[in-house]
């Protein structure tokens, strides 16, 4: 249907020009009006009663009535002759298919009497309604019926449960079941029905389904004019019973180092105890916890998504849900704590094109200059791009950048000097390289063990100063 019809199309109407309950006892008609942009594919109507189909008729012709607005009047006509069809407590059902193929339904009580026939009792009407494709329920189940009586007294009704055989719904006669209950007669109403109400046309009531187990069960429905009454109506349906949530399993590791790629969180151990993990809805969601707004950073949703993947990137500790549901509505939740370990960059050096390492000792004249590099320093791929890199001379910040030329410094009067780099995250994580610059022109330097002594209270010192929140955005930097 392209955009323009879709916004012209308005839903069917059906209407039977009928009174529920209505007594036929000499040939009738009764008219069905149907409102709708187009003319119906088809109708059909029938009448049954608990025990069978009575009479059934189809419908290819329509009337063409009124148009007000977008709308026409489809109409047709129901015949009903009581000769043919016989005594009858029957329910009218008409069924409409609209010209995009949607169908349409009405139903009602009527009672049917023919005139040369044997006084005929009539029962109460009964046909339950069944507005669910699967019948799922959880705990408590809400009947809804048609049902009248042909002198508008109030029907006897009362139930039966259980458990549905291979061929469902099928049941002995109404004296010889032990194990009925009463709904809505004198003060044996059994305890499991509630909000029992009959309105002349229709029967509604509750049923607890606490203490029921899960799987398929049978609920029939009788109704009678009277308890001592040994003619009666019924209907039955079945309606899978599942009062158990699923149990929700997840397998997610506690920690993982982070860095690009995914880790696939997986709940296939989730089960469901009786019905199975067909049909069940999975419910990930991923919070970074301990952040001033616990940051959702993943939602995912939707049917048998029993398997994610999770980018790990960015450290943090993160609460992963996971939430499971089921057809009934029922539940199954759990929880655990991953916690993404931020990876340390990985300090290098080189010089001149050279490596060097930690204690490692080179020579530098006053007069020279030498070619510091750390850009050769590694990190997770989140991080490569956001590293820092300080340098430090007897561990005091002097320059920032990967790149520097250095000569001696001005600020060193002694024949050697601490040179450190350290590279940072964006984390504050870091790693450090120190090496030892000499002058064989000026006198003799200290002894390697005591500088590295040095070099190592220094370093613990302004390590505890930076964590503390200090401000190196004075360091020079330079391209």
């Amino acid at each position: 249907m392209d955009n323009a019809k879709a916004e012209e199309a308005f839903s069917a109407t059906l209407s039977l020009d009928i009174e529920a309950g209505y007594l036929i006892d000499d040939e009738s008609s009764f008219r069905v009006t149907v409102s709708d942009d187009f003319e119906p594919r088809s109708a059909n109507w029938e009448l049954y009663d608990s025990t069978s189909s009575r009479h059934y008729v189809s419908v290819s012709d329509f009337t063409q009535g009124i148009t007000y607005g977008p709308l026409t009047e489809w109409i047709f006509d129901i015949e009903i002759v009581p000769e043919t069809i016989g005594p009858c407590s029957c329910i009218l059902t008409v069924i409409v298919i609209d010209s995009d193929g949607i169908s349409y339904s009405e139903s009602t009580s009527l009672f049917i009497e023919s005139t040369g026939i044997a006084e005929h009792q009539l029962t109460p009407t009964l046909l339950i309604s069944r507005n669910s494709i699967d019948y799922w329920h959880s705990e408590t189940y809400r009947i809804h019926a048609l049902s009248s009586t042909k002198d508008g007294g109030a029907p006897i009704f009362s139930t039966l449960i259980h458990n549905s055989s291979n061929i469902k719904c099928t049941y002995g006669n109404l004296g010889e079941l032990d194990d009925i209950y009463a709904i809505n007669f004198n003060d044996t109403t059994d305890p499991r029905f509630s909000d029992v109400s009959w309105d002349g046309d229709s029967l509604t009531f509750q049923i607890d389904l606490k203490n029921f187990d899960d799987g398929w069960h049978d609920v029939i429905v009788f109704a009678q004019s009277d308890i001592q009454d040994s003619h009666y109506s019924h209907d039955c349906i079945s309606i899978r019973v599942d009062n158990t949530p699923p149990n929700a399993k997840m397998d997610v590791p506690d920690k993982l180092n982070e860095g690009y790629g995914s880790v696939y969180l997986d709940a296939s151990s989730t089960y469901d105890e009786y019905w199975g993990i067909q049909g069940l809805t999975y419910t990930w969601t991923i919070i970074q916890v301990g952040s001033l707004d616990e940051e959702i950073a993943q939602v995912i949703s939707g049917q048998d998504i029993r398997t994610i993947e999770f980018n790990h990137e960015h450290s943090g500790l993160f609460s992963v849900t996971l939430s499971v549901s089921d057809n009934a509505g029922n539940i199954g939740l759990t929880s655990r704590t991953l916690e993404i370990v931020n990876m340390p960059p990985v300090a290098r050096l080189t010089i001149d094109g050279e490596d060097y390492f930690d204690n490692d000792q080179i020579t530098l004249s006053s007069e020279s200059s030498i070619l510091l590099n750390a850009s050769s320093s590694t990190d997770t791929a989140n991080d490569i791009d956001a590293l820092r890199y300080i340098w430090r001379v007897d561990n005091v910040p002097m320059y920032e950048g990967a790149l520097k030329s250095l000569s001696w410094p001005e600020e060193v009067s002694d024949n050697s000097f601490v040179l450190s780099i350290e590279v940072i995250d964006a984390d504050s994580d870091s790693s450090m390289i120190s090496i030892i610059i000499v002058d064989d022109s000026r006198s003799e330097t200290l002894p390697l063990s005591i500088l590295i002594l040095i070099i190592s209270g220094g370093f613990l010192s302004y390590s505890v100063f930076r964590r503390s929140g200090s401000d190196e955005s004075e360091i020079p930097k330079w391209n």
